[in-house]
C-alpha cells in the first residue's frame, strides 16, 4: 500500500469541492463577527454611555468572550465523546445555529448596557456551541499533507465573510430599522450556511464512538486536563496565536474610533467600511499563495512573512493623519493578515494531538476568544487615559503601538516550534 493511500484511509475524497464545503460555515461565522465586533457593539456602546465608551466597550466584549472561552472547550469535549447517529459534529452545528437566532434578533431591541452584555453572552453561548465541533471537521476530514490547501479555503472564508459582514453592516446601520435588518441578515446567513454544511458534509455515525462516555460534569473536569507537557509545540502555537490575536483585536476593536477621532474623517462610518472592505479584499492576495505554500514549505516562514507585512501596515497607521494614506495602508494590512489567516488553520491541524480533536480545537479557539477579553480591556484603559491626558484621539495611536509589541511577541514565541511531517 502506498504512502499516499495510507494517508487517505478514513478520509472522504479530497478536492476543491470538499474544501469549499468545509469553508461555508466559517464564512458565516466571520460574516457575523466582523460586523458585530467592529461596528455594531461599538456603535451601541457609544449610544448608551457616550464619553465612557472605551471602558464599557472593553467590559462588554470581555464578558461575552469569557463565555465563549468556556463554551468552546466544554462543548468540544462533549462533541469528541458524543454518540449521535448523525455524527460527532453536525448535531452541535444545528443546535447552535438555530438557538443563536433569537439572541441575535433581540439585540435590535435592547437599550441598556446590562441588557447588551446579557444578550451578547447569549449570542456567544449559542454560536460557540456550533463553532467548536465545527472546527474539528477539518482535521477529521483532511489528511495532513492537504491541510494547507484546505486552510487556504478556510482563510478565504474568513476574508469573504468579513467583507460581507463589513459591507452589509456598513450599508444598513444608519437606515431606519437598520439594526434589525442587520440581525436578520446575520441570522439568515447563519441558518443557510448551517443547512448547506449539514447537506454536504457527511460524517460517519458516532453511535460506535470508542471514546469513553462522559456525563456533563465529568466532561467539564476532563476539559480541564489539557496536558501541555505532552504536546509542547501545540501549546507554543497557542501562545503565539494568542499574542498575534491580541495585536489584531487591539487594532480592529478601536478602528472605528481611530477613524473618527484620530484621522477625523468627514464620514467616519463610510471610511471605516472602506478600510475594512479594502483590507478584506486584499487579504486574498496573501491568503491563497500562503495556503498553498503551507503544504510545501515551513509554515513558520509563512507566519513570519505575514507578521512583518502586518507590522509595516500598523506602523503606517500609527504615524499617518491622512485618510488617503490609511485607505492605501489597509491593502497592506489585509495582505499580511490574509496570509496569516490561511496558514493558521494548517499550522494548528499539523500540531493537533491525535485524540479529543474538538476539545483541542476549542483550546486553540481560546487564542481567538481570550484576546477579545483582554485586548479591549487593556486597549480601552490605555485609550481612555491617553485621550484624557494627552491630545484627544492620541489614545488610538497608543493602542496601535501596543499592537506592534504583541506582533513581536507572537513572532518570538513561534520560533521553537517543530512542525510534524505529513507522513
Amino acid at each position: 500500500m502506498s504512502k499516499t493511500t495510507r494517508q487517505r484511509e478514513g478520509y472522504p475524497p479530497q478536492g476543491w469541492r470538499l474544501y469549499l464545503n468545509l469553508s461555508v460555515f466559517w464564512f458565516a461565522l466571520n460574516f457575523l463577527w466582523a460586523g458585530m465586533l467592529t461596528m455594531v457593539i461599538q456603535i451601541l456602546v457609544e449610544r448608551m454611555v457616550g464619553a465612557q465608551k472605551d471602558l464599557y466597550l472593553g467590559w462588554t466584549l470581555g464578558i461575552g468572550a469569557l463565555v465563549s472561552t468556556i463554551v468552546v472547550i466544554i462543548v468540544g469535549m462533549l462533541s469528541d465523546r458524543s454518540r449521535w447517529i448523525a455524527g460527532k459534529r453536525r448535531p452541535y452545528i444545528l443546535i447552535g445555529a438555530v438557538f443563536s437566532v433569537p439572541a441575535l434578533i433581540w439585540m435590535a431591541y435592547i437599550s441598556t448596557i446590562p441588557m447588551l452584555i446579557l444578550d451578547f453572552c447569549l449570542i456567544q453561548l449559542w454560536v460557540n456551541v456550533a463553532t467548536s465541533p465545527y472546527q474539528a471537521m477539518l482535521p477529521d476530514m483532511v489528511p495532513k499533507d492537504r491541510q494547507g490547501t484546505a486552510s487556504a479555503y478556510m482563510g478565504m472564508g474568513t476574508l469573504l465573510g468579513q467583507l460581507g459582514g463589513f459591507v452589509v453592516t456598513g450599508l444598513l446601520i444608519e437606515r431606519p430599522h437598520g439594526l434589525l435588518s442587520i440581525m436578520i441578515a446575520y441570522s439568515g446567513v447563519m441558518l443557510i450556511a448551517m443547512l448547506y454544511t449539514l447537506r454536504t458534509l457527511h460524517e460517519r455515525t458516532a453511535w460506535t464512538n470508542p471514546a469513553a462516555r462522559l456525563g456533563f460534569f465529568a466532561a467539564i473536569a476532563e476539559s480541564l486536563r489539557i496536558k501541555p507537557k505532552e504536546n509542547p509545540d501545540f501549546f507554543r502555537l497557542i501562545a503565539s496565536r494568542f499574542a498575534i490575536n491580541m495585536g489584531f483585536y487591539t487594532a480592529t476593536e478601536f478602528l472605528l474610533y481611530y477613524v473618527t477621532y484620530t484621522l477625523c474623517a468627514p464620514n467616519p462610518k463610510l471610511i471605516f467600511t472602506y478600510i475594512g472592505g479594502i483590507a478584506t479584499l486584499s487579504g486574498a492576495v496573501g491568503n491563497w499563495p500562503a495556503g498553498i505554500l503551507a503544504d510545501r514549505i515551513s509554515k513558520k516562514r509563512v507566519v513570519y512573512v505575514s507578521i512583518v507585512i502586518t507590522a509595516i501596515a500598523i506602523t503606517i497607521f500609527l504615524l499617518t493623519s491622512s485618510v488617503t494614506v490609511a485607505l492605501c495602508t489597509a491593502f497592506i494590512f489585509g495582505a499580511g493578515f490574509g496570509a496569516f489567516s490561511a496558514v493558521d488553520w494548517a499550522f494548528v491541524a499539523n500540531l493537533l494531538p491525535a485524540r479529543d480533536e474538538a476539545k483541542y480545537m476549542g483550546i486553540w479557539h481560546v487564542a481567538f476568544t481570550v484576546p477579545q477579553v483582554i485586548a479591549p480591556l487593556i486597549g480601552g484603559i490605555i485609550a481612555y487615559y491617553a485621550n484624557q491626558h494627552m491630545a484627544h484621539g492620541f489614545g488610538y495611536r497608543a493602542v496601535l503601538f501596543l499592537t506592534l509589541i504583541y506582533l513581536a511577541i507572537g513572532a518570538i514565541l513561534i520560533r521553537p516550534i517543530r512542525e510534524k511531517s505529513p507522513s
